[in-house]
């Protein structure tokens, strides 16, 4: 938990205009499967609006990832760059994205847990960055779009990882990254 994401209630309510939160943070635990946040750092640059008894939090959220690439399994890194618009409420306890009403508004109601909870006398931004940073890291990326896989000359994908060369009868050489696959493998009868 970061304490530079959290605001005083107080100090938010007295103020007319929103507060800036410019900072880098880190957060542990940011991953999705392989892809890792670099060093858990979040670059913030956030406002934040009381609007009645609810809190706005507007701007944006930067972070570099790290991961492997869904085929070769090398290393592949990318940035985000995301715009985050959230809605912290006293009367929320659940953590939704907003939902479309029929009159065209967007629902923001407590009642149906539309927004982020707005803790006693502080707002957190944390959930708000953290959410935001999580749903848009790749689950499984590309080095580049037409990534072959595993180098093609030393580990042919022609045939099943394993089986038997045409030319002389030897097996084809599989490559020792895919190795925790071979439990799947299932003996012809």
């Amino acid at each position: 938990m970061d304490d530079g994401l959290r605001i005083p209630l107080v100090v938010l309510r007295r103020r007319a205009d929103p507060r800036l939160v410019r900072r880098t943070v880190e957060l542990d635990d940011l991953h999705v499967g392989e892809v890792v946040v670099v060093d858990g750092r979040v670059d913030v640059d956030l406002e934040a609006e009381a609007r009645g008894p609810d809190v706005v939090v507007s701007g944006g959220v930067q972070a570099k990832w790290i991961g492997a690439c869904r085929r070769c399994l090398g290393n592949v890194g990318g940035e985000l760059d995301l715009r985050v618009q959230e809605v912290l409420s006293a009367g929320s306890s659940v953590v939704g994205r907003h939902s479309s009403r029929a009159d065209g508004g967007t629902d923001t109601g407590g009642e149906l847990g539309d927004a982020y909870p707005l803790g006693g006398d502080e707002a957190d931004l944390e959930p708000v960055v953290r959410d935001a940073v999580l749903l848009a890291l790749p689950l499984s990326p590309l080095c580049v779009e037409d990534c072959a896989g595993p180098d093609p000359d030393r580990f042919p994908t022609v045939r099943a990882a394993g089986s038997e060369d045409d030319t002389g009868g030897d097996k084809l050489p599989v490559d020792p990254r895919w190795a925790a696959l071979d439990v799947l493998h299932v003996p012809e009868e």
